[in-house]
C-alpha cells in the first residue's frame, strides 16, 4: 500500500491517529548535521558554541550533545527527546536559525545542504523516535531475536513505506548526491542494530528502552514533514503487523544483500528508474 502523500498530514494528525488506534505516544529527538564553513579557522569558535548553547536556553531548545563530525568542518548538534514531536520539528528549525546567525557574527558560515561538497560526506537529519504507553512505558524492547511487536512492526512500517516518503526526505535532485558510497548515508532500504549503514538503526541502549534512528532525510529537508510520514509509516506498520525481515549486520549497501536502493533517482528526468 503507497504512501498517500497528497492529503495534508501533520505530526499532530498522525500523533493523534496513533493514540487513538493504539493508545501509543510517540517520543522524539534529532541529530542535525551540517557544515560550519571557515570554522578551522574561526579563533572565537569556542564563543560560538557558547553563544549557541545561550540562544537555546532562551528558546526552551534542549541540547544533548555538539560534537565535530566526519567532514571537514562538519558538525553535529543533537535534540534532547521531547514528548512532544511537533516541538521536535520547531526546535530544529530554530536551531538552524539561530546557528546561521551567530555564525555570521563570528565570520563563518553555516551549509545545510545534503551534500555541498562532493569529496566530503554528506549531512542527515537523524529522527530518533521511541513509543510509550499511557504509563509512559517504553514499548519498544529487543534483546537478541527477540523484539516486542510495537517495536518489530514499527520498523516494519517504516521500511514498507521507505521509498514512497522519498520526495520528503529527499525534497530535490540535489539531495540524492548524499547517496553515494562513502558518504555516511544510508543506500538501501534497510534496518539493524548498532549499524550505521542501515537506513533504520537501533543504537545501542538498555534492552528495554530502545528507540529506532531514522538516518534516511538529509538535513535539506523539512523536518515537518519527515516526523509526519515516519509517523504515519510508525501507524502503517503496527495496523497491518507489517514484519520488517531479517536485520543486517554487515555492510547493508554491498550486493549480496539484494535490499532496494534509495538513490535509484535520475536527476536529470527527475524520475526514478
Amino acid at each position: 500500500m503507497p504512501l498517500n502523500t497528497s492529503l495534508t498530514d501533520s505530526i499532530a494528525s498522525q500523533a493523534e491517529r496513533l493514540a487513538a488506534d493504539f493508545q501509543l505516544h510517540p517520543v522524539t529527538a534529532a541529530e542535525i548535521e551540517f557544515y560550519l564553513i571557515g570554522s578551522d579557522g574561526c579563533a572565537t569558535l569556542t564563543t560560538f558554541w557558547e553563544e549557541v548553547r545561550a540562544a537555546c536556553v532562551t528558546q526552551n531548545i534542549a541540547l544533548a550533545k555538539i560534537e565535530k563530525e566526519k567532514g571537514r568542518e562538519q558538525h553535529e548538534v543533537a535534540l534532547s527527546p521531547v514528548t512532544e514531536p511537533e516541538k521536535t520539528a520547531r526546535d530544529i528549525q530554530s536551531l538552524k536559525a539561530i546557528i546561521s546567525q551567530k555564525s555570521a557574527i563570528h565570520g563563518m558560515t553555516a551549509d545545510f545542504s545534503a551534500k555541498p561538497f562532493s569529496d566530503q560526506p554528506g549531512s542527515g537529519l537523524h529522527i530518533h523516535i521511541h513509543l510509550t504507553d499511557l504509563n509512559g512505558n517504553n514499548v519498544f524492547y529487543k534483546y537478541d531475536n527477540n523484539i516486542s511487536d510495537a517495536l518489530k512492526y514499527s520498523i516494519g512500517g517504516l521500511l514498507a513505506q521507505m521509498l514512497d516518503s522519498m520526495a520528503v526526505f529527499a525534497p530535490n535532485a540535489e539531495s540524492y548526491a548524499r547517496f553515494t558510497s562513502g558518504s555516511n548515508a544510508p543506500l538501501t532500504v534497510s534496518w539493524g542494530g548498532n549499524n550505521r549503514t542501515t537506513a533504520i538503526r537501533l543504537p545501542d541502549s538498555a534492552h528495554d528502552n530502545k528507540r529506532i534512528e531514522h538516518r534516511v532525510a538529509g538535513v535539506d529537508a523539512d523536518p515537518e514533514k519527515v516526523i509526519a510520514v515516519i509517523l504515519k509509516a510508525i501507524h502503517y506498520g503496527l495496523q497491518n503487523r507489517i514484519e520488517p525481515g531479517p536485520q543486517i549486520y554487515g555492510d547493508a549497501s554491498l550486493p549480496m544483500y539484494k535490499l532496494p536502493k534509495l538513490h535509484n533517482f535520475h536527476s536529470a528526468t527527475s524520475e526514478w528508474k
